[in-house]
């Protein structure tokens, strides 16, 4: 009897994926192969766009969802904030150069691809931003408290964050269906107001609970959890992104949970083994394997986009590198963990197609980029942090020591 695709019974689906990513990521990492690039490719060959076993409703896409969620969560309780606030220029500086190197490259491949300047703009937007699908890696190789990687994953905030206004904006102008543009101004207060009663609030609130003798490891830690997924909404019902919630509550849950590290432990267990692999079968999924055999335009826009990715994270990369003494393994390293485009690329350029901005096959365009950058993103992260590995005078520069 031949088997119904796609597999319908959620349990199924479940046990299916399971297996799957834990077969992938086992055979993959043994023989040095980032684990990351293999959910990638086994999104898309289950998903719709590939065999079709699977659909990305309602298992793949919710755990998916978590999963970015968490990656930005993880991020914020990860960053040594007393060395992101002594390093700023650092981590700031190079957050504005990505931004702006990357928008000025991707608004400019969007005129040469004749479109009109809203457009243009939206394009440079969405290549400006991006996503640290490599981020894992940093703590497996030890290196989070280098300076790169901290004005890296800094800089991560400021640029989608400057990305996702720079959205609302053009959406804005363009008159769709976002509301008026002489209100553009109310999200960004609303979520400058929630990311400002968060800060004030719920270090205070988590650190009175966690101090109660009543309650136990597990409530510590779906408390945590409830907060990560209501900030992320909080900052969804404001007119923001998901991801800009969770990574506020990553920063103000960083030192509580820091004085408790067994649940902190639990916290980022719980990511790591089950919502963080989802996210990238979750992006595997919307990438369609036809996309990739299709008219060589579409591969014609994708390379003039990939080109201005790599040029504008590679340029604000060496800038920075170069101002504040980094050595070539650290510059790689920036590059690395910031050339993947996958979150924030994705919606920004859904949104841009539903507006009218964007047509099908830019979008398609799009696609091949995450796939492109998103593999070379993490192999690139992993041939710097070895490199870096290699050699001890460089592995011994963490903050107020000698520079990677």
């Amino acid at each position: 009897m031949q088997p119904d695709f796609p597999i319908t019974d959620l349990l199924f689906q479940f046990t299916l994926l399971i297996g799957a990513v834990l077969f992938v990521q086992v055979a993959l990492e043994r023989i040095f192969i980032p684990g990351l690039l293999g959910l990638l490719l086994l999104g898309m060959l289950l998903g719709p766009g590939g065999a079709g076993v699977l659909e990305h409703e309602p298992v793949v896409d919710l755990f998916g969802t978590v999963g970015l969620v968490y990656i930005m969560f993880t991020a914020g309780l990860e960053i040594d904030l007393d060395i992101v606030r002594e390093h700023r220029a650092e981590t700031f500086g190079f957050g504005a150069a990505a931004f702006g190197f990357s928008l000025a490259l991707g608004t400019a491949a969007g005129f040469v691809l004749g479109l009109e300047w809203t457009a243009a703009l939206l394009v440079g937007t969405l290549l400006s931003s991006h996503t640290l699908v490599a981020y894992p890696m940093l703590k497996r190789f030890g290196l989070l408290q280098k300076h790169p990687a901290v004005a890296a994953v800094g800089g991560t905030v400021l640029t989608d964050t400057l990305a996702l206004v720079l959205l609302t904006v053009l959406l804005q102008a363009s008159g769709g269906d976002h509301g008026s543009f002489d209100r553009w101004w109310i999200p960004f207060l609303l979520l400058a107001l929630l990311a400002g009663a968060s800060a004030m609030l719920l270090p205070r609130l988590t650190r009175a609970l966690y101090a109660r003798e009543w309650i136990t490891p597990t409530e510590r830690s779906l408390f945590a959890l409830f907060v990560l997924l209501g900030l992320a909404a909080a900052a969804d019902l404001a007119g923001g992104e998901t991801i800009l919630g969770a990574f506020i509550a990553g920063l103000c849950l960083n030192r509580v949970l820091a004085a408790h590290e067994d649940t902190r432990r639990h916290v980022e267990f719980v990511g790591r083994m089950l919502f963080v692999p989802f996210f990238f079968v979750s992006t595997g999924m919307q990438l369609e394997l036809q996309v990739l055999t299709g008219d060589l335009r579409v591969w014609g826009i994708a390379g003039l986009m990939c080109l201005a990715v790599v040029l504008g994270k590679s340029g604000a990369a060496w800038a920075i590198g170069a101002r504040y003494d980094y050595r070539r393994g650290g510059r790689l390293l920036m590059i690395g963990l910031t050339l993947p485009q996958a979150a924030a690329t994705l919606a920004i350029s859904v949104a841009g197609q539903e507006a009218g901005l964007l047509d099908a096959s830019i979008v398609d365009a799009v696609i091949i980029v995450i796939l492109l950058t998103c593999a070379a993103g993490p192999l690139l992260t992993l041939f710097a942090a070895r490199r870096i590995e290699e050699h001890p005078e460089a592995r011994s520069s963490a903050v107020n020591e000698p520079r990677v």
